[in-house]
């Protein structure tokens, strides 16, 4: 499972738990249709993950109980869950923080602003204190905006940040965002026929062209992931149980195995990224397929041998 899909399958339990107890008990197949499941199947494996989950302590007043009767399903022993959580001060602040610091980037929607309004209200009751969060903002920023808001094409050198090689590319882009501590322009990129997400503080310069060009519908790149080219180099490979961390952080598609493994399949522009990653899983990799990589594997080996030699 990507990191994408974990948090949207947590995202939903966190949801469907609250309501299960708060309707005292519900009907599978209502829950299949409220919450969005593929079908019952989806929903019982969700369930199975909680069951005899919960507070250290681990006692059975802490733990998750989900019983399952035909189409019934209810949860009990999870009362931290039957209402809202009382927030610290420091996670209030910090809560905060991030709110504000997302607003200030100009990206926030009204809800969220509402939300933060609210949330000061209650950390910073005197009206007469102010709490202000600056999100470091290149002069390029604003110069990229114009140049998206009017559609006009950029000619952007571009640095990479895993090879630190030099391209030139004309970017159609589509949207300026902050994310992970970071500015991006997303946008549609000629040299590689495909919607790229560029790192600001990577693009070493750029020109507005003259050119315009019309608006595309896109898919929203606002999450900053990996996205395969058809160049990439793939690979697959089986994780034991201890390592299920690697489909969790990575950018793959994982299938469950029986016996608690994973098969895992990833894309990489650079070998050399998935050698490095299956040196450190050593013994917690194995049926290794795709030439390329097992070739990267071999050579990253021989040049870390070479090293201690030296």
């Amino acid at each position: 499972m990507s990191s994408d899909r974990t948090a949207l399958r947590l995202s939903r339990i966190l949801s469907v738990l609250p309501w299960i107890i708060e309707h005292d008990g519900c009907e599978i197949h209502d829950l299949v249709e409220r919450f969005d499941y593929r079908d019952r199947a989806d929903l019982i494996k969700d369930l199975h993950l909680v069951f005899v989950t919960g507070l250290p302590g681990y006692g059975p007043g802490e733990l998750i109980d989900v019983d399952i009767s035909d189409d019934d399903v209810s949860v009990s022993a999870a009362e931290y869950f039957s209402q809202a959580v009382r927030l610290t001060a420091p996670e209030a602040l910090g809560l905060l923080a991030s709110g504000l610091t997302f607003i200030e980037s100009g990206q926030a929607p009204p809800s969220l602003v509402s939300a933060v309004e609210k949330l000061t209200l209650a950390v910073i009751p005197d009206a007469g204190s102010t709490v202000s969060f600056d999100v470091p903002t290149p002069h390029s920023v604003e110069e990229l905006r114009r140049s998206v808001e009017s559609h006009r094409v950029v000619r952007i050198v571009y640095v990479s940040i895993s090879t630190n090689e030099r391209t030139v590319r004309e970017v159609e882009g589509h949207s300026i965002h902050f994310n992970l501590g970071n500015w991006y322009l997303a946008g549609y990129c000629r040299r590689a026929a495909a919607e790229r997400v560029f790192r600001i503080d990577r693009i070493a310069s750029f020109i507005e062209l003259e050119e315009e060009f019309p608006p595309r519908k896109t898919e929203h790149l606002g999450v900053v992931r990996y996205r395969p080219a058809v160049s990439d180099t793939h690979v697959s490979f089986t994780t034991d149980p201890s390592s299920r961390w690697v489909s969790e952080y990575y950018p793959v598609d994982a299938e469950d195995l029986e016996n608690g493994s994973q098969r895992i399949t990833m894309s990489v522009s650079d070998p050399l990224v998935a050698a490095r990653l299956l040196i450190q899983l050593g013994d917690n990799a194995s049926d290794i397929e795709g030439s390329v990589v097992v070739t990267a594997v071999e050579d990253l080996k021989q040049r870390i041998r070479d090293r201690y030699r030296a």
